[in-house]
């Protein structure tokens, strides 16, 4: 048989073929294998090894070859075959070790053989030899103790025989190197293999006891500060300075950014009684669901007074104001805006439940429908003398008449009322009794009718006469859009502001920016006296060249800590309006002048940077009047560079360098930018 066709058949063997297993007298079983036995390996469904014959019985049957050169062939390699007496006429070729196992070079130092011809089925032996080299070589490395053997496999037409004789002592492989890049000579072969390896040191991590040991050391060596430790700083006094942060900031995020400073600061921080005022819009977008919710009602805010939750997309309204009125009960302003699921059943049972609700903010909660006057009504008889600020901002209003009146009537301690962006379904202006609303609610400090369909309700000089206006009013905004015909500011004359500010000697703020019709003798004859923020943006009489714009600001002056004269196009008016300004000089409140878009000279913009101290805000974005490389907004640092570069400095030597850029524009941050 050729070696092809040995092969060919080998490769089609199906699931007849077996193999038999002949076990060398060395090897140890444990009952399963007799030693001196073949098995016959059947792969079938069970993997069953079944017993064949001995290997006297096997040894009979086998016919011997007396051919003498396969007898000494045999013998010389008798690491290779076991019992020359086994060998049949059927092996076609002596398979080499596939595995490698018994190349080792403390097997042999020089082993040699000769390689076996098989022609015509018979094995002889061939002249070339052929040296086993067992220095060290490439490849992967090997373990350090392997245990050798000697086998040997021969096919007949049936079966395969696998003949194993184990060696016995064990072969001591010394470690490969590792791979490189590139090729490097092998080193002379020297009488041990231990000499030509050198071995390295190993890398050892450092004990985790020791490591324990010096950090616990170090530790005790840093002495505990102050403000950590419980001893020196008790936790009453921490409590307090956390109690003043959360009064001005609120609790989120301060508190959780205290919590992160040590653990005596943590205790401190997630004490109920601190998370008083809390702004969950700080909350990240994918975090806003029932589930926090709910967890920080019971966890965090049991004791909290003001909760601002705005666009808060929560499924189960009425689960969540359930759970809100159970657990706050010292709950007083509620922040709703955004909230499109309410209804008018949500807005009856939270005025009914939370019995402590003193502020609450229901702007933008309408989606598509108007609210109805009716769930509002209800709410201000309800809450009656508890209402203090309500906000209706940005909502589409039906029966907006028949709301104020209710409230006017239910809500004697009403302080806030906000009703910007306010829109009706009525073909015109919904109308506002403003006697009424002074006579209800005489402790309004806010009122916020900016860009509104709203309008006052004409009224008798006795009805004027006899309502007592707003004394605590502290902040009055009528501003509208210019172009929108349907606003407030569009009807805003000097009666409606003699209306509105006849007692109001504590105003604080002032808006009528978009007022058309306002002139200045109506706001000189405004009754308060320390007006602080001032806003005349495309006012009528910032546009007049008589106007008395001088006189309005000078009145003030005093007191003004920010102005808005922007789109201003009368230049001798706004230009004194502005030296007016500045003539407090050091005294000078000043801190923030809008001069945007108006025609503002360089001479009153240098006068105000010298003598304003205070002031840390100015626009001068498209001043037509003030030389190039200046225009821009200035905050911060940047209005000390600006008064820098314009001190001493001459008009002329400026208006010529209207080509080139400011230095102070080159200086500024990319932030301002």
């Amino acid at each position: 048989m050729s070696h092809s066709d040995m092969v060919g058949g080998l490769a089609s063997v199906d699931s007849n073929y077996s193999e038999e297993i002949e076990d060398d007298e060395d090897l140890k079983t444990n009952g399963a294998m007799v030693p001196n036995t073949v098995y016959k390996v059947v792969p079938s469904e069970c993997g069953m090894i079944e017993k064949v014959k001995s290997e006297d019985e096997l040894s009979e049957t086998v016919p011997k070859d007396d051919d003498s050169s396969v007898m000494e062939s045999n013998q010389e390699a008798d690491s290779v075959m076991h019992d020359d007496s086994t060998t049949e006429s059927q092996v076609d070729e002596v398979f080499p070790d596939p595995y490698n196992i018994n190349n080792d070079r403390s097997f042999d130092e020089e082993l040699s053989y000769k390689p076996l011809e098989i022609r015509n089925g018979i094995v002889k032996k061939s002249n070339k030899k052929k040296k086993l080299s067992s220095g060290p070589g490439r490849g992967r490395p090997r373990k350090a103790l392997v245990t050798m053997y000697h086998s040997q496999i021969s096919g007949d037409k049936n079966t395969i025989k696998i003949r194993i004789k184990k060696s016995n002592f064990c072969a001591q492989i010394p470690p490969n190197k590792k791979k490189s890049g590139r090729r490097k000579k092998h080193k002379a072969a020297s009488d041990t293999d231990a000499s030509d390896y050198e071995k390295k040191p190993k890398r050892t991590r450092p004990s985790t006891a020791d490591n324990d040991v010096s950090s616990t050391q170090e530790s005790e060596l840093l002495e505990q500060s102050a403000w950590g430790d419980p001893a020196r700083l008790p936790e009453e006094i921490l409590h307090k300075i956390f109690d003043n942060v959360v009064a001005q900031e609120g609790s989120l995020p301060s508190l959780v950014r205290l919590a992160m400073v040590c653990r005596l600061w943590r205790d401190v921080s997630m004490r109920p009684s601190l998370w008083f005022k809390a702004d969950l819009n700080y909350v990240k977008e994918r975090y806003k669901t029932d589930l926090r919710l709910h967890w920080l009602i019971l966890n965090r805010l049991v004791e909290c007074q003001d909760i601002t939750m705005g666009e808060w997309k929560i499924r189960d309204i009425q689960a969540f104001l359930e759970a809100l009125c159970e657990h706050c009960t010292k709950l007083k302003g509620l922040n709703l805006s955004g909230w499109k699921g309410i209804t008018p059943d949500h807005l009856k049972y939270l005025s009914t439940e939370c019995k402590t609700l003193e502020r609450l903010d229901l702007s933008s909660v309408n989606s598509t429908s108007a609210i109805n006057a009716q769930p509002l009504v209800n709410l201000s008889q309800t809450m009656a003398s508890r209402l203090v600020h309500l906000v209706l901002a940005h909502n589409k209003i039906a029966n907006f008449t028949q709301i104020m009146v209710a409230i006017s009537s239910n809500c004697p301690n009403l302080q806030l009322l906000d009703l910007s962006n306010v829109r009706t379904f009525a073909h015109n202006m919904s109308l506002l009794h403003i006697e009424k609303l002074q006579i209800g609610c005489p402790k309004l400090r806010v009122l916020r009718i900016t860009n509104s369909q709203i309008w006052l309700a004409p009224a008798s000089l006795t009805e004027q006469v006899a309502s007592p206006g707003f004394p605590m009013l502290e902040e009055l905004s009528l501003a509208g859009l210019e172009d929108d015909q349907t606003t407030t500011s569009r009807l805003v004359d000097d009666d409606c502001i003699e209306r509105l500010l006849k007692s109001s000697t504590k105003l604080r703020l002032l808006d009528v920016r978009g007022c058309s019709k306002l002139t200045d003798s109506g706001l000189v004859r405004v009754p308060a006296w320390d007006l602080e923020h001032l806003f005349l943006s495309a006012c009528y009489i910032t546009r007049l060249q008589n106007a008395g714009l001088e006189l309005i600001v000078q009145k003030w002056s005093h007191s003004l800590l920010e102005v808005d004269l922007a789109w201003s196009t009368a230049t001798a008016p706004l230009d004194a309006a502005v030296f007016a300004l500045a003539e407090k000089g050091p005294e000078s409140k000043l801190r923030i002048i809008n001069l945007c878009g108006s025609s503002v000279s360089l001479e009153p913009v240098k006068d105000i940077l010298k003598k304003c101290s205070n002031l840390r805000s100015i626009n001068l974005q498209s001043c037509r009047a003030l030389p190039r490389g200046i225009k821009r907004l200035y905050t911060g640092c940047q209005v000390d560079e600006l008064r820098k570069s314009l001190e001493d400095k001459p008009k002329t030597e400026v208006s010529e360098s209207d080509h080139e850029r400011s230095p102070v524009q080159t200086t500024s941050s990319p932030q301002n930018q």
